[in-house]
This record gives structure tokens, sequence and C-alpha cells, in this order.
């Protein structure tokens, strides 16, 4: 083969203005594309070594090296005495296909997949924009504490070699510990299963307890995320309506459509912060003991109730081990920290192990190990303690300044505690609207409507404060006024009208 022509063939490797770092790889990845579009056929003899580094001006044992590795890769033959050949019938380029060969097919989803679509999207969370539910105060967060309990772990990992599908046993015990002490729980370290976030842990629990068709008891208006566990293991979703003492247990036990599992929220329904009664706590206990059903009690937030102790959980009140509690670090600490844990009835925790094991083997040792010296050395609870009485004083502000902004226009929808507020607009608003509007201005409320499934839905603003300073907020609602203003002005007008 001429020189001239090897030089053609070569041309955009030498016109490239950047070559990837190393060389070598840069020629590797070159000689490979060029080969599996068909510009070096199959058969085709390539430049020696000596030619080659020649041409491209680089080192021959660079070449050699390139050679090499194309070799051991399969795309080129090495012929004793006649240099290298690209391997026969290696080529990808799609013009060089014959009619006969079938074109390629799209992949098929399964089933599942399609169910998703049917799903309320998420929203999509910008941690740059403001009012964001859920947030908690990022720039509190003690990080050279943290840190150090960072450093602790990874000496303590020197030690460690077994790893248990269920989680490093020195959080586990801290966690224990603690729901005992603050939520009345009772269990022992062996229930404490450590999850990657309450996501992973409700789909586990999901996959374990349901048959496909079986139906889940959720509230109504109620947190969506779990809409696609529910999907993703076969179970069908059942809103059930919540009134200001939580869910309505008695229109489930009343309805025809008898689920197997119940998902709820009852020290604080999420968005609007309603309280389960005992008396249908106790409903809901009596029907898992005598229907052998259970019943995932999502406790995402309790930490922070501003107007008494933590609630005791439903699990508390559990003497027949129907309740799994789940529980999150990443909205009490931060994001970053990607850690859950739900508490099994004894029953429950070795098929749970097992399947573990099979979905993923357990968790990273080295932030569990940090959490768990966190938690020992009491800067957990003094975090906890820290940020009651910030969130506490930041939901007072807001409030006052809604109150004072938007006299008339919000009304605020009562709870002791959580991390964001509720205030609703005039029945007939478009909360939706509204929401859109702010987004565009760096806003991340949430509508109300959105977290209606079933039940007709009510018009209000889901607003974060835990994340926010006094100024961020005041720069929030400074944006919120006018567009609130705007739709309402808009809203009496249509209403003339008509």
């Amino acid at each position: 083969m001429s020189k001239q022509l090897h030089s053609e063939r070569f041309t955009p490797f030498l016109q490239q203005e950047q070559l990837q770092r190393p060389r070598y790889r840069a020629l590797f990845n070159y000689l490979q594309q060029r080969i599996l579009e068909g510009a070096l056929p199959p058969d085709s003899r390539l430049p020696s070594t000596r030619e080659l580094a020649e041409l491209l001006h680089l080192s021959r044992n660079t070449v050699k090296q390139v050679y090499e590795m194309l070799h051991s890769e399969g795309y080129i033959d090495t012929r004793q005495g006649d240099g290298s050949y690209v391997a026969p019938q290696l080529s990808l380029n799609h013009t060089q296909q014959t009619q006969s060969q079938p074109k390629r097919q799209p992949i098929q989803l399964s089933a599942m997949s399609a169910q998703l679509k049917k799903i309320r999207p998420l929203f999509h969370q910008d941690k740059q924009q403001l009012l964001l539910p859920a947030i908690p105060a990022l720039d509190q967060f003690p990080w050279p504490v943290w840190q150090r309990s960072v450093g602790h772990a990874g000496r303590q990992m020197r030690f460690s070699r077994d790893r248990n599908f269920m989680g490093e046993p020195p959080l586990r015990d801290e966690i224990a510990r603690y729901l005992n002490a603050t939520r009345g729980i009772r269990c022992t370290m062996e229930q404490v299963m450590i999850c990657s976030g309450s996501q992973q842990g409700m789909q586990l629990a999901f996959s374990m307890l349901l048959n496909p068709g079986d139906q889940v008891w959720v509230e109504d208006p109620g947190f969506p995320g779990i809409d696609g566990a529910i999907s993703n293991a076969g179970g069908i979703k059942v809103s059930i309506p919540i009134d200001r003492h939580g869910f309505r247990a008695d229109l489930a036990l009343a309805s025809e459509q008898q689920a197997r599992l119940a998902f709820i929220t009852p020290s604080r329904n999420f968005p609007l912060g309603y309280t389960l009664s005992i008396e249908r706590r106790l409903q809901l206990l009596q029907w898992a003991r005598t229907q052998g059903c259970c019943i995932i009690e999502d406790d995402y937030d309790s930490e922070f109730r501003f107007d008494g102790p933590p609630l005791t959980a439903l699990q508390g009140l559990d003497g027949e081990d129907s309740v799994i509690y789940s529980g999150t670090f990443s909205r009490i600490l931060h994001p970053a920290i990607r850690l859950a844990y739900l508490v099994l009835p004894p029953a429950l925790v070795a098929p749970f192990n097992q399947m573990r094991g099979f979905l993923d083997g357990g968790l990273s040792s080295l932030p569990q190990l940090a959490l768990a010296d966190f938690m020992s050395r009491g800067h957990f609870a003094g975090h906890l303690r820290r940020m009651r009485k910030l969130y506490k004083a930041r939901r007072a502000y807001l409030r006052q300044q809604v109150e004072q902004q938007f006299a008339g226009q919000l009304t605020l929808e009562p709870s002791d505690g959580g991390m964001h507020s509720v205030f609703l607009l005039p029945q007939t608003s478009d909360d939706k609207a509204i929401v859109e509007q702010a987004r565009a201005v760096g806003l991340g409320i949430r509508p109300l409507s959105y977290y209606y499934d079933q039940q007709a839905p009510r018009s209000g603003l889901v607003i974060g404060f835990a994340g926010y300073s006094e100024t961020q907020m005041e720069e929030g609602l400074r944006r919120l006024k006018p567009i609130v203003e705007q739709h309402l002005k808009h809203r009496e007008a249509n209403g003339r009208l008509h």
C-alpha cells in the first residue's frame, strides 16, 4: 500500500486539533472506530508499525502497543512475515449491509415500564430554587464534625471484613437506641435494615409483600413518590381520603376493595400535616392483625414537631408485629447522606435479609460507620435540637410574612411541625398555573392539588421554610406576590364575565 494512500486514510487523525491523552489511547480509539465503520475494510493490510509511527509522528513503541491491543481484542490479525491485517467480517457499517440483512429493531421495554408512564411525574428538585419543601438547612450542617466522624469510620474499617446485608451493626444499634428513646418504638438492632434512601426501602418492602394485582391503601392526598414502587411490584394503588384526623380507616374498611398492604404517614400526613387519631390507629392495627396484612409507617420528618415532643409511632402501639417502620436521614440531616432504614417485624428479618443479598449485597460501610460515630458522640441529637429551634423560628417568620403580604389571598392550613407550610388559595384558583409561573422566577413551591389522586383537589401552595434564611424567604415571597395577585385578578375578572 502506497504512503500516499496511507496518508489519506489517516488524515482525520492527523487533523485532530487536540489529541486525546494518552496518545496510545487516542490512536487505539481512532483505529477501532475506523475498523468498525468499514473505513479500514476487513482483510485490508495496515501499515507497518514503523510506517505508521513516521506518518503520525508517534514513537514506534506507541504504535506497537496499539497494534498489540487491537490484536488482543480481535480487531486485527498478525500474519508472520506479512504484517497486520484487519480481521475478516468485522464491520458495523450499515451502508455495507446487504438488502437481506434485517434492520436493527428497537429494544422492547417491559409492561412495567409502560405502567410507569401512567404515574404522576415527580417534580425535579433544583437546589437553586427558593422555598422548596423538604429541604433542610444545608448551611447549618456541621461538616467539620461530620468529617471527623468519617475519619473515625475510616480507621474503624481497617478492622472490618464482613459485610452485613442488613447494614453495619454500630449504626443499627444507634438507630434502635434512638427510636426506643424518642419514638416509643419497640425493636432491637436485629430488626433494623439500612437502605440507601427511603425509596429503596419502599421498593424492597413492596416487592416482598405484594403479589401482582394486590391492592395497597394510600392516603389521598399523599406522597406520590411511592406510586412507582407500588406499580413496579405489580400492586394496585387504592386512594383513601383523609380528613383532619388522618387516614379514613373507616372508609377503607367499609370498601369492597380490600388491601393487602396500607402505606400511611400517621405522625404527619404529607403534605397537609394531619395526624392520625388514636381511634383510627387502633382500627388499622386490628385490621392488619385479623387479616394477616401489613402496615408501612412512613415517618419522614416527625422529628420536627414544634408544639410538643415527637408523637409515639404507630409501631409502638403494635403488639402483633404488623407494622414496618420507615425513617430517613436525608431530610433531617442532609440530602447528600443517602441513608434511611426500615424497622422490620422479627418474622420478616430473614426473608428481607435474603432478598437484600440478591439485590445489592448491602451498602458501603464508610457512610454507615460515620453516621454511627456521629450519633454515638451526641452530634446527631445536638443537631436535631438546634434545627428544631431554627425551623420553628423560620416557620413563624414565613407565616408572619405571608399573613402580612398575602392577606385575603392565602390562608394558612394549620400544622404542628414539618419543614413546609400549606397555604390555601380560593378554591377555584389554578395553583398549578401559579406554580408554573413561580418556577420561571426560581421558586420551588408546589401546587397542593398535585398531591390529590381521586379526591376532589383543594387549591393551595406548599411552601418550604426549613432550608431558607429570613432574607431568602423575603426574596421568594417578593417574587411570588405579583404572580398570585395577577392570577387572582384574572380569576375575579373571569368570574364577573360569567
